[in-house]
């Protein structure tokens, strides 16, 4: 996410939406709240110019939503996505993980059959054929 440290006053109040809260960033479109992952802000709510980091579009409007976190807080932050990041990797994090598709069941069962049908057309080549 943004770890950026440039911040700007508010252009306008809040903006009522259906994802929550916004505000309209310099280029005068809504400015969507973010969260944020980087070291320096962990979990901290931000608006942002939907054009970052596009340096000819981007307007440079940040906004920090809520305050910086505690320390104890961010230890905590880190230590949860670091869960969440080895349960992916482990793919835990997929609901499906270690189950066959019924396509990829398919394209075995098919693969198999055109392997066994190439080894029989070579076996009946080299009875005929001998």
């Amino acid at each position: 996410m943004v770890s950026s440290s440039r911040s700007a006053g508010s252009t306008s109040g809040v903006n009522k939406s259906n994802n929550g809260p916004s505000r309209t960033c310099y280029c005068g479109v809504i400015a969507p709240l973010k969260i944020s992952t980087s070291e320096k802000n962990p979990g901290r709510r931000y608006f942002w110019c939907r054009y970052w980091p596009d340096e000819v579009e981007d307007c440079g409007y940040l906004e920090w939503y809520d305050g910086e976190v505690s320390p104890w807080y961010k230890e905590l932050l880190f230590e949860v996505m670091a869960k969440k990041k080895k349960s992916i990797r482990h793919g835990k994090g997929n609901p499906h993980h270690g189950e066959i598709s019924l396509m990829d069941l398919v394209r075995v069962v098919i693969g198999l059959l055109v392997i066994l049908v190439v080894m029989v057309g070579i076996l009946m080549w080299m009875v005929y054929k001998g």
